[in-house]
């Protein structure tokens, strides 16, 4: 998991549609469980920053994460992506 938030972190100066789609394949990552424990409160954060980026596949992707979740685990994502935009 580090390794992959600190390559995140050094692509931080590519433009934002390749930093949106690197974020939208965090996402999936955590969605799908390649190469981490399947989480998807973090699957929809990242999917969120994705789309919020201005990634449109993670749009979508964030769309079906959500019917799959619980009330208060989408409350819990929701909160975890405001608090990474504000930091970042």
């Amino acid at each position: 998991m580090a390794r992959f938030d600190m390559q995140v972190a050094s692509n931080s100066a590519m433009g934002g549609e390749n930093q949106a789609e690197v974020f939208c394949e965090m996402g999936l990552a955590y969605a799908t469980g390649r190469g981490r424990p399947v989480d998807l409160v973090a699957a929809h954060k990242w999917l969120n920053i994705a789309a919020i980026k201005g990634c449109d596949r993670a749009v979508d992707l964030r769309a079906d994460l959500s019917m799959t979740m619980s009330k208060a685990d989408l409350a819990a994502a929701l909160r975890a992506a405001r608090e990474w935009m504000t930091v970042h």
